[in-house]
């Protein structure tokens, strides 16, 4: 079987991943002399001989090391070590081995108590059977999980502070092979500013700095958070670079940690936070010993979850030593067996102090360790948020609280001179970080920097920028299907460097099959000072002269991509379009919403027939013209998008996104032939089901009103999909224009589990792979009067048929929804995920696939870089 690889994201860029790819491509560009240095073993208690957990294993000089598990396991891996490898934990003696570079190596520990100061210190020693019952450990946290709602800030009934955050991006693991590499000579400059970290001791290079100066404000009922951006500042590497685009996708590596949610989402996965109802099944707790955290008494609990490959943090939680069991610090960590791909490590760090008897969040930082392996190159971030000036009375402002959207940026918040940073900063910058802004002022200025952005550019957006023009897009430069044959597309778009109050884009196409040329050109116009900039408000003016799949509705990339030319079964029945359009659209505070009206001409095309009874006989209709009034509207105000190369582009989280659309055609104007109306309603949610994983579902309901003489395909036609790869918005075993409804409901429901059931099974749980269930249906019908099968019903276009009198299009029947599901396995290799779907029914349809002798069964495949 011949499989196409596709991502949704090509050509256009995932901006969350913005970090990630630059990653890769200097990991892609670089080579390395050393070797890994491999250590794994286990530590005991040199008196009981039994297992410690929660020993860290360390290489003396640096942080880089590995804490043990249950069992007293290990295993670190890294290309930069030292000679020594030492063992430390509290109450016991540190201790020191010495190691091979370069080498595997088997170092046990066993350590020996050593005296403690201090008052009811309990610390882990024999390692007997963890239980719930009658364990001090769980009762605390029990109470702690009792008094949490109380305990937690959002029970006043409003708060407001000040927040300075700062985010900085390095690339780390620099090695001295690295800096005297020859093909960074250029470069030279950048090794004053490297450093060592703080919290993994290896050594970086910083590469990015992001500062946000904002206010929060809180209201208990009804229920409303705002935080106002005043003033943003940040690196800048090139100018064509939207900075508001870059403040988006750093926002979504770090996404805010609660601690007293009963869900965490960092980098899209939903970690049970330990401090949920259910954490006492999902976690191991463990009383280490009583300190003092912001001079206040606490008892210091260790945890980890059951199973060190689910998703689940490790690490420490620190709860006061009265009656109220307020957490006063947290630590949160990840095991090294977790199914997170290309994370090295993860480290939440918050702590909280008492003021006017409410414990509020006075220290809040995020390490994030990225790269491609676990001792190669990679991304080291950190967020560090200072928070002062908490009140806890309505704002001064009532106005403060008003407005749909959650986030607001000022006008001029990336416009602030650097005297408005130096008078309200919270926190100064240190010399090293102020460094940062210095170092990429003169890395922007190499050329051999100018020509890895460049690179990095065409890659992510699918265009060369040529002076005004950017050429593209490449991923549609040439393609194949039954009816063009090879299809060959050259265009282009005017840059922004052209003009930011206006854009042009063409394109040409021929197919080497049916010898025809297609052709497309746009206008867009900004009502703003600047297109590429949101909120945008654009008005865009159009014609298409090009051909189509009917049904076939790809987002995010072109129908006439590469990637889609290998498809299973009949692909011939298109039509060739004369489309002028003229479109308005302004985003919102609410959403979006976009007015428009086209005027189009559909002619048959490949094997695709008009055929109809006009008096008495049966003829070839030349065409179907309308003339149409297209309004969309969106209602999601708190939802968060990143900007594409053109649109926006959602990102799926658990804020519900409400779509409108209404499509109007009227009959006699400018050649319009038909009359009616389509409505349509859509849902859509990130449904976080914690530790069993995430489900997306969509709902649409739509419906046709129109007379007697409307073309069947003017009617709802289900997006299907006939290519290899799996389509998450189409019917992925459904054929083009295979069916045809003037009422519909459609539900589309995906869920991740995230490894939680096959990281179960022994052997292959080390593989790291995760799973997914499917499920599509639509249910719907045809009036009778718009059934071309129908008797009486000659009149209408005749559904299509195939050589054997067999129709290539069905009405939905009323009673028997159309229904596929499938089981998928993705990670594989960290990129690839496959799914088996299956056809429920209507199996008796000509052109349904078999795979293994299964009818309507299909293999599809996707690959999607995603942690």
């Amino acid at each position: 079987m011949a499989l196409t690889l596709t991502s949704s994201s090509i050509p256009l860029f995932s901006l969350k991943k913005l970090c990630f790819i630059i990653c890769l491509l200097c990991y892609s560009s670089t080579t390395f002399a050393q070797d890994l240095t491999v250590v794994k073993g286990r530590v005991f208690d040199a008196k009981s001989k039994q297992p410690l957990p929660f020993v860290d294993v360390t290489f003396k000089g640096t942080y880089v090391g590995a804490s043990t598990d249950l069992d007293g396991q290990y295993k670190i891996k890294t290309k930069n070590p030292s000679d020594t490898l030492m063992a430390t934990f509290v109450g016991y003696k540190t201790s020191y081995k010495l190691i091979a570079q370069e080498d595997r190596n088997r170092v046990d520990f066993y350590l020996e108590e050593e005296g403690i100061m201090g008052e009811e210190v309990t610390i882990i020693g024999k390692k007997a059977k963890y239980k719930k019952k009658n364990n001090p450990a769980v009762e605390l946290i029990q109470k702690v999980i009792a008094n949490k709602d109380k305990n937690r800030i959002e029970s006043q009934d409003y708060y407001n502070y000040e927040q300075h955050e700062k985010i900085e991006i390095d690339l780390n693991n620099i090695t001295q092979d690295f800096v005297n590499d020859k093909r960074f000579k250029n470069f030279s400059f950048l090794w004053n500013y490297l450093d060592t970290s703080e919290v993994n001791g290896r050594t970086y290079l910083p590469l990015f700095m992001r500062e946000i100066l904002s206010t929060h404000h809180y209201q208990k009922e009804p229920k409303i958070e705002k935080e106002r951006r005043n003033a943003v500042k940040m690196t800048k590497f090139d100018e064509s670079i939207d900075l508001h685009t870059v403040t988006g996708a750093i926002d979504l590596l770090y996404d805010p940690v609660d601690i007293y949610e009963n869900s965490i989402s960092i980098l899209d996965n939903d970690f049970l936070s330990p401090l949920a109802p259910w954490g006492v099944n999902y976690y191991r707790y463990y009383i280490i010993d009583t300190t003092y955290v912001n001079n206040q008494s606490a008892i210091h609990m260790a945890f980890i979850p059951r199973n060190k490959t689910f998703i689940g943090f490790t690490g420490d939680l620190y709860i006061s030593n009265d009656d109220k069991y307020n957490v006063l610090k947290t630590v949160l960590g990840v095991t090294k067996d977790i199914a997170l791909n290309f994370v090295r490590d993860i480290k939440v760090v918050q702590e909280f102090r008492e003021q006017d008897g409410i414990y509020i969040k006075n220290r809040d930082e995020i390490t994030l360790d990225i790269a491609i392996t676990d001792g190669g190159l990679g991304m080291y971030g950190k967020r560090n948020s200072v928070l002062e000036n908490f009140t806890f009375e309505p704002p001064d402002d009532p106005n403060l609280l008003t407005g749909l959207g959650s986030l607001i940026e000022a006008e001029d918040a990336y416009e602030k001179p650097e005297s408005y940073w130096s008078d309200n900063r919270l926190s100064q910058l240190t010399e090293k970080e102020q460094g940062i802004y210095e170092m990429i002022d003169t890395l922007v200025t190499i050329p051999t920097y100018k020509r890895l952005v460049l690179t990095t550019k065409i890659i992510a957006t699918g265009y060369i920028p040529a002076g005004h023009i950017d050429i593209g897009d490449l991923g549609a430069f040439f393609s194949n299907n039954d009816v063009e044959g090879w299809r060959f597309r050259f265009g282009g778009e005017t840059s922004h460097s052209h003009s930011s109050k206006y854009q042009l884009e063409a394109y040409a196409a021929y197919g080497l099959r049916d010898k025809k040329f297609k052709y497309h050109g746009a206008f867009t116009y900004s009502l703003t000072d600047d297109w590429r900039k949101n909120p945008k408000n654009l008005l865009t003016a159009s014609y298409t002269h090009d051909v189509i799949f009917p049904g076939l509705q790809l987002e995010f990339i072109e129908a006439d991509n590469f990637l889609t030319s290998i498809r299973r079964g009949e692909a011939n029945q298109m039509l060739f379009m004369d489309k002028y359009s003229l479109t308005y659209f302004n985003d919102t505070d609410f959403g979006f919403y976009k007015l428009g009206i086209e005027n189009t001409a559909r002619r048959p095309y490949g094997s695709m027939k008009f055929l109809a009874t006009r008096d008495g006989m049966t003829r070839n209709i030349s065409d179907v013209h309308t003339m149409e009034l297209n309004v969309a509207v969106e209602y999601s105000p708190n939802a968060t998008f990143l900007q594409g190369r053109k649109n926006r582009v959602p990102v799926i989280d658990n804020v519900p996104r409400f779509q409108m659309s209404y499509t109007g055609a009227f009959k006699g104007i400018l050649g319009s032939e038909h009359a009616y109306h389509k409505l349509a309603l859509i849902a859509k949610k990130r449904i976080p089901l914690s530790i069993v994983g995430r489900s997306l579902a969509e709902m649409e309901v739509g419906k046709v009103f129109a007379g007697d003489d409307l073309p069947y395909i003017l009617l709802y036609i289900p997006r299907a999909n006939q290519s290899y790869s799996f389509q998450r918005n189409s019917f992925n075993t459904m054929n083009f224009l295979e069916f045809a409804t003037d009422q519909y409901v459609r539900f589309a429901w995906q869920h991740f589990f995230d490894g939680y059931l096959i990281n179960r099974i022994p052997l292959i749980r080390k593989l790291n792979l995760k799973e997914i269930l499917t499920a599509k249906i639509v249910w719907g019908s045809l009036t009778n009067r718009l059934n071309p099968s129908n008797p009486g019903n000659e009149h209408l276009i005749q559904f299509n048929e195939n050589e054997n009198g067999q129709a290539f299009t069905y009405p939905l029947e009323g009673n028997r929804p159309y229904i596929e599901y499938g089981f998928g396995i993705y990670n594989i290799l960290r990129f690839l995920r496959f799914d088996l779907v299956k056809r429920a029914n209507y199996l008796d349809h000509p052109n349904v696939e078999k795979l293994w002798g299964v009818k309507g069964l299909g293999l599809r495949v996707k690959m999607k870089v995603e942690f």
